[in-house]
C-alpha cells in the first residue's frame, strides 16, 4: 500500500475535501440558525446535553425523559463527547461533532472509490453523491443523535475491509455497535452475509473478520435487551409498542409473520406507499444499488425495524433513521458503478456518463425532496427573526440556571444544562413515551414556560395536544388543557404573558383583582364554571411600549371549559385580517374571580394601519383535533360570540427589535 492511497494523504482529494468542508459549513450554520431561532422540534439534543451535563457533575438521572443515559437507547459512544463538552459547554458542541463526522464521509468515500479502481473524476462525483443526496443533509440537520454517527463509522469500517486492516475494521465495528443497540442486528447480518460469500477463505480469516464479530454482536444485543435497558429504562419508554399492530410481544410478532403474513405485508405496503425512506435512499442513486443486493440484504434488519413501525416519522428520511442505511446504499452504488465499468458490452459513453447522471439525480432530489429549501427558509428566518429571538431570549434569561423548569420542546436544549428540566409535551399528552401508561408529572417546577405558537409541543398529529380521549383499554385521558391546569393548580404563580409567550414563576401570590373599566358591559358565559366578567385594552395605539389587555374572570372548580383567546385585527381597507394567539386563558387559576394581563408588543406581524379589534374564544383542543382528523367541523364553534374591543392604530416605524 503506497502512501498516496492512504486515507487523507492523497493530494487529489482536494476537491472532495472542499465539498466536505462546504457541507459541514452549510449544515452547521443551518443547525445553529434553527437552534437560535427556537426551531428544534424534539427533545433529542436536550436529552444528550442534559445527560452529559449531569455526568460531568457526578449525576446520572436525566429528567427530560425520566430515564438515565443508556436507559433510552444504549449509546455509549456519547461518552467520547464528554471531554469536549467539559471544555466547551454549549449544546451545539454535539451538532458540531456530528456534522464533522458526516462531512468526513466525502473523503472516505473518495478513498474507497480509488480502491475500487475509479479515476479521479468518477471518484469525486460518486463521493460527492454521498454528501449531496438528501438523506445526508436531513441527518445533519436533525438536531443531534448518536445514530447519525453510524453513517461515517460504517463507511470507515467498509474502508478498513477494503484495505485489509483488521485492527481498523474491529475498531470501527465496535464504534458502530456503541452508537445504538439496534446496530447489533445490522452488524450480525453484515458478518453472516460475508461468511457465506467468502466461505472459501481460510477459517482463521473468517473467524477474525466475521465469526467473532458475529458472536460479539449477538452477545451485545442480548446484554442490551436483557440487562441494560430493563435495568435503566424502568418501563418509561416502550419501544416494542411501535409494533403492537403486528403482535403483543416479540415472539407473537415472529409467529404472526408466519401464520398471518398479511399483517406484515399490510404494514410494509403502508410505509412504502406513504413514506420515502427506501425511495429517498434508492432513487437519488438511480437504483444502481439494486445491482449489489448483498448490501440491501445487510440493510434488512434496519429497514424492517422502521418500515414495520406504526410511527410514520420512521418511514421517512427527514430524521436520523436513514443514517445506518446510507453507507450501505452508497457502497452498493459504488460497487454497481465499478461493475458496469467492467462490462464491455455497455457503450463507453454510457459508462462515462453514469457518475454524472448520479450526481445530477442527487442534485435534483436535493432540490425537490432535500433540505435545500429548508436551509434557505432558515437563513431567511435568521435575518428576519432578530426581534423574535430577542423576545424569546429575554424570557428564558429570566430563569436562573439552578431553577427547575417545565418548557416546550424548542426551548429544552437552551435550558438543558441544569438538574431538573421537564418537557411540557409530556404534561399535555398525559401518557409516557410510546406507552398507554399514565404520565405522572413532576412536582410543580420553579418556572413554567409556554409558547402558544409552538406547533411542536402543541402537536395534534403527534398526539401531544388533544381533547379528552379514551384509550383502547377504556381509560379516559383528560384534555391537554385540563392536564396543564391540574399541573398548575397545585400552587400559586406570578404570570408574565407577552405575545405568544407566557412565563409562570412559582412562590408568590397569584394575581388579585384591581379596579378597572370594562369595555364589555356584561358577563360572557363560556360554559360551566367559566365566565369572562370584563376585558379592556390599555390604549388605542400600539406604541413601542406595547399595550396591555386586561381580562377579569370568574371560575368555578371543577373547570369544564378552558378557552383559548385569539385577537383578530381587521384592517379598515378590508385586507386580510391578522390573528394573534394569546393562548390558554388563565390555566393557573382556580375558584373565584381572577385577573390576567396580556402584553402585545409591536412586531412585523402587525403592519402600520388602522384596525378593528375583536376577541375570539375557542375550544382549541377540539379545533385542532378535528382538523387533524379531517373532520367536517374542523372550525370548532366559538365558546362565545366575538367580543368587540374597539379600534387600534399602528403607527409607522413601530415594528422595531425587542428590547428587554
Amino acid at each position: 500500500m503506497t502512501r498516496k492511497t492512504q486515507l487523507g494523504a492523497d493530494p487529489r482529494q482536494g476537491p472532495i475535501l472542499g465539498l466536505a468542508l462546504g457541507f459541514f459549513a452549510v449544515c452547521t450554520w443551518a443547525s445553529y440558525a434553527r437552534w437560535a431561532n427556537f426551531e428544534y422540534r424534539t427533545f433529542d439534543l436536550a436529552y444528550y446535553v442534559q445527560a452529559l451535563w449531569q455526568l460531568i457533575h457526578g449525576r446520572f438521572q436525566v429528567s427530560v425523559l425520566g430515564v438515565p443515559l443508556l436507559g433510552n437507547h444504549v449509546e455509549p459512544i456519547v461518552f467520547l463527547i464528554a471531554p469536549l463538552f467539559l471544555v466547551f459547554r454549549h449544546p451545539l458542541v454535539f451538532v458540531f461533532v456530528q456534522n464533522a463526522a458526516l462531512a468526513s464521509m466525502g473523503p472516505v468515500a473518495f478513498s474507497i472509490g480509488q480502491r475500487l479502481g475509479f479515476d479521479r473524476k468518477t471518484g469525486f462525483l460518486l463521493a460527492g453523491a454521498v454528501l449531496v443526496t438528501p438523506a445526508t443533509g436531513y441527518i445533519a440537520l436533525h438536531e443531534f443523535h448518536p445514530e447519525a454517527l453510524t453513517a461515517p463509522f460504517l463507511l470507515l469500517m467498509l474502508h478498513a475491509r477494503l484495505r485489509r486492516s483488521l485492527r481498523a475494521h474491529w475498531g470501527w465495528l465496535l464504534a458502530v455497535l456503541a452508537c445504538k443497540e439496534n446496530m447489533a442486528p445490522l452488524i450480525a447480518a453484515y458478518c453472516a452475509v460475508h461468511v457465506v460469500l467468502e466461505r472459501k477463505r481460510p477459517l482463521a480469516e473468517l473467524r477474525a473478520w466475521y465469526l467473532w464479530p458475529l458472536a460479539l454482536s449477538v452477545l451485545w444485543f442480548l446484554v442490551c435487551a436483557k440487562l441494560i435497558i430493563p435495568a435503566l429504562n424502568s418501563g418509561n419508554i416502550d419501544y416494542l409498542a411501535l409494533y403492537d399492530r403486528l403482535g403483543a410481544s416479540a415472539a407473537d410478532i415472529l409467529l404472526s409473520a408466519i401464520t398471518r403474513p398479511q399483517r406484515i405485508l399490510g404494514a410494509l405496503f403502508q410505509s412504502l406507499s406513504h413514506g420515502n425512506l427506501l425511495w429517498g435512499l434508492l432513487l437519488p442513486f438511480l437504483a444502481v444499488p439494486l445491482m449489489r443486493p448483498r448490501w440491501l440484504l445487510i440493510a434488512v434488519p434496519i429497514l424492517l425495524q422502521h418500515l414495520l413501525s406504526w410511527r410514520s416519522s420512521e418511514w421517512t428520511i427527514y430524521f436520523h433513521y436513514a443514517a445506518p442505511l446510507l453507507p450501505l446504499f452508497w457502497i452498493a452504488l459504488a460497487e454497481g458503478v465499478a461493475g458496469i465499468n467492467r462490462w464491455t458490452l455497455v457503450p463507453v459513453p454510457i459508462r462515462r456518463s453514469l457518475p454524472f447522471l448520479v450526481i445530477a439525480a442527487c442534485v435534483a432530489a436535493q432540490i425537490s425532496l432535500g433540505p435545500a429549501g429548508g436551509i434557505a427558509t432558515t437563513t431567511a428566518n435568521w435575518f428576519g427573526g432578530e426581534q423574535t429571538r430577542a423576545r424569546k431570549q429575554a424570557f428564558i434569561g429570566q430563569i436562573p440556571p439552578d431553577a427547575s423548569v417545565l418548557a416546550p420542546l424548542p426551548y429544552l436544549s437552551h435550558l438543558a444544562m441544569r438538574e431538573n428540566l421537564y418537557s411540557l409535551h409530556y404534561v399535555l399528552k398525559g401518557l409516557k413515551t410510546l406507552s398507554r401508561s399514565t404520565y405522572s408529572p413532576p412536582p410543580p417546577t420553579d418556572f413554567v414556560l409556554i409558547d402558544y405558537d409552538d406547533s411542536a409541543t402543541f402537536d395534534a398529529v403527534a398526539g401531544y395536544y388533544h381533547p379528552a380521549m379514551k384509550t383502547v383499554d377504556g381509560r379516559v385521558i383528560p384534555s391537554s388543557d385540563r392536564l396543564l391546569h391540574e399541573f398548575l393548580q397545585r400552587c400559586s404563580w406570578t404570570v408574565r404573558a407577552s405575545d405568544e409567550l407566557t412565563l409562570l414563576r412559582q412562590g408568590k401570590a397569584a394575581q388579585t383583582l384591581s379596579p378597572s373599566s370594562f369595555s364589555s358591559g356584561e358577563t360572557v358565559e363560556m360554559g360551566a364554571g367559566t365566565a369572562l366578567t370584563g376585558i379592556t385594552k390599555s390604549a388605542d395605539e400600539l406604541t413601542e411600549q406595547g399595550l396591555e389587555i386586561e381580562m377579569t374572570w370568574n371560575f368555578q372548580e371543577p373547570r369544564e371549559v378552558f378557552p383559548w383567546m385569539f385577537l383578530k385585527l381587521t384592517p379598515r381597507d378590508h385586507r386580510n385580517g391578522i390573528i394573534i394567539s394569546r393562548g390558554l386563558c388563565a390555566p393557573e387559576a382556580t375558584n373565584g374571580p381572577y385577573q390576567e394581563n396580556w402584553r402585545i408588543n409591536p412586531s412585523r406581524q402587525i403592519p402600520e394601519g388602522d384596525y378593528g379589534v375583536e376577541v375570539l374564544f375557542v375550544d382549541n383542543a377540539r379545533r385542532v383535533w378535528a382538523a387533524k382528523s379531517d373532520q367536517p367541523d374542523a372550525q370548532a364553534p366559538l365558546l362565545s360570540p366575538p367580543v368587540p374591543l374597539g379600534e387600534l392604530r399602528v403607527a409607522p416605524g413601530k415594528s422595531k427589535p425587542f428590547r428587554n
